[in-house]
This record gives C-alpha cells, sequence and structure tokens, in this order.
C-alpha cells in the first residue's frame, strides 16, 4: 500500500495533475479522521519489520504536509524503534548470543563505549540498515534510554527531508523539494562527520 501512494506521489505530478495532494491525502484518508491513525499503525508496523523508514516519511509529506507528516512519521518510527530494541532483548538475546557472540561482542563494543554519540552517528549516515542498528542495540548491553533518545534526535533530520521531498513532489512546491534536497546533503554531511570522528576516537582510545 505505501509502495503505492509513492507511486502515485511521484508520477501524477509529472503528469501535471494539479489534484496529485489531493489524490494522495484521499487515499491516505479513507479512513475520515482516523486517517492519520491508519497511516501511523501501518507506518510503524512496516517499519519495524524492515521499511526504510524514509519512505513514510516522503508519503507522510505528501500527504499530510511536512511539518504535520514529519511529525506522523517520526511517531512511527521511534515506536517501531523500541518495538524492534525490545523484541531483542527479551526474545532473541540468548538465542542469537550463543551462535554469534564473537560478532555480538564487536557490535557491543563499538556501541557500548559511548551509546548516545554511536548510535546518533549511524543514524545520521545516509545508508544503512534502520532494522538492523535496531536489533543489534537490543542484542547488546546498550541502555534503552541513551540508544532511544539518539535515535529520536537522529531520526528528525531525514524525517524532515524527506517530509519536505514528499510535500515538494506535489505541483507548485519545487521549492520545497530543493530545500529537501538540500537538507539531506547537510544531514548526510554531518552524519560522515560524526562517523569519522567517532573511528579516530575509537582508534586513540586505550583497550
Amino acid at each position: 500500500m505505501v509502495g503505492a501512494m509513492v507511486a502515485v506521489a511521484m508520477c501524477l505530478p509529472l503528469l501535471g495533475a494539479g489534484s496529485a495532494q489531493t489524490t494522495l491525502v484521499n487515499l491516505v484518508s479513507q479512513g475520515g479522521v482516523r486517517g492519520p491513525a491508519m497511516f501511523l499503525a501501518v507506518a510503524t508496523l512496516l517499519t519495524a519489520i524492515g521499511l526504510p523508514r524514509q519512505i513514510p516519511a516522503f508519503v507522510a509529506g505528501y500527504a499530510f504536509g511536512a511539518w504535520s507528516g514529519a511529525a506522523i512519521a517520526l511517531l512511527s518510527q521511534i515506536i517501531a524503534c523500541g518495538a524492534d530494541f525490545v523484541w531483542a532483548r527479551a526474545v532473541g538475546r540468548d538465542f542469537f548470543s550463543r551462535r554469534f557472540g564473537v560478532v555480538l561482542r564487536r557490535i557491543d563494543s563499538t556501541l557500548s563505549a559511548r551509546p548516545f554519540i554511536a548510535t546518533l552517528t549511524f543514524r545520521l549516515m545516509p545508508v544503512g540498515s534502520n532494522i538492523l542498528l535496531n536489533l543489534a542495540a537490543g542484542l547488546s548491553s546498550v541502555r534503552a534510554l541513551p540508544f532511544l533518545a539518539a535515535s529520536l534526535i537522529g531520526f528528525i533530520p531525514q524525517t524532515i527531508v524527506f517530509a519536505l521531498i514528499g510535500r515538494g513532489s506535489a505541483p507548485s512546491h519545487t521549492n520545497v523539494l530543493a530545500i529537501g534536497a538540500v537538507m539531506f546533503l547537510l544531514s548526510a554531511g554531518l552524519g560522515m562527520f560524526l562517523f569519522t570522528k567517532f573511528r579516530q576516537d575509537s582508534a586513540i582510545r586505550p583497550q
């Protein structure tokens, strides 16, 4: 369903359809006032099982506007992140520890040394798997609070960026699309800077 919405969002403006945004809003809001809640539930579920978080942010921005869409998408992302973390820690920790102990110890040493900075760095990177980081943190000894706090902060830039891009794909909003693209480059640059600094700090830290 989300894939279909994205296709509608991208194709209708190219065809010059002035009602493109209205069409997508109608698709998302078929439940009336329950539309945003329905979208939140679907986006949370899909993000928790591996959908790239940028897709719901894009669709929400197109359908609900940049700021409302970003807020809805951000809420879905942090709920999905917490669900993955709790599941991995409560259900999968013992199972994976027995089978992938060496790998998990490496992940644990990377995240647990500076959990907030490490998590924020990975969240700001333009590439990487959201669900794998959620699960890896749950399987490690990282405390939930710094991980979730850093995740929430790290989610904000790209969520706003893709909500802006979604909004900008509507007719007469190409300027917003340009702003979103610039913000994405800035966010990616910050992520790369933090990643380089984090690696340097890890290299000089006594073992």
